[in-house]
């Protein structure tokens, strides 16, 4: 996937169909929308403080390192919601910290909220969207438990980097934790998600 600018960037790793490529980012986006109007055909908006309520469900730091991007948005059509927009959901509403360690390597927390999401067909999109991608050669699909609760993890290899997408239930129905990495540690996966309830 090309990424044509700083906020394309910072969007590509929330969007489901696309996983945590050489794309971990903190630049701020551009522009602005008012969440209380229709997307009006838009793929996603982004922007901080967009959904507030959503943001506040996100760590405030991990292993005592403040995120160096907060922000929030949502996905409106089927280019950014891949196969859940076949299933009927056609507008997800995101949170989304993101800790950039440079070099193509960090951490992405996001809470995700829309009518109908499980952990079963977040997952799914994302790994359809790997297993899309034209360097993914691995993609490795897990039962996994975060914080007592029962969850999903892909771990995927491309050519240029080791991801992990862990994702699992949130604290209402249609909302989802979403944990993924990129070159990282997996004692620091394991931070990540102690850190995120």
């Amino acid at each position: 996937m090309t990424l044509r600018s700083t906020a394309g960037r910072l969007a590509a790793i929330v969007l489901l169909g696309v996983v945590l490529a050489a794309c971990v980012d903190d630049g701020t986006p551009v522009g602005s929308f008012d969440p209380s109007t229709p997307c009006n055909g838009a793929d996603s908006q982004v922007m901080k403080a967009a959904y507030p309520d959503l943001e506040a469900l996100l760590p405030t730091s991990l292993a005592g390192v403040a995120p160096t991007s907060l922000v929030s948005g949502r996905l409106c059509s089927a280019n950014t919601l891949g196969t859940l927009y076949g299933r009927g959901i056609h507008e997800d509403h995101f949170a989304s910290a993101v800790w950039n360690r440079g070099g193509g390597s960090g951490i992405q927390m996001t809470v995700m909220d829309a009518a109908g999401l499980t952990v079963a067909n977040v997952l799914e999109s994302y790994s359809t969207g790997a297993a899309n991608a034209p360097k993914v050669h691995s993609l490795t699909t897990a039962s996994i438990t975060v914080n007592g609760l029962a969850g999903m993890r892909v771990d995927i290899e491309n050519d240029d980097y080791a991801q992990d997408v862990v994702v699992w239930p949130g604290d209402a129905p249609g909302r989802i934790r979403v944990v993924i990495t990129s070159n990282i540690h997996e004692d620091d996966l394991k931070v990540a998600l102690a850190d995120f309830r």
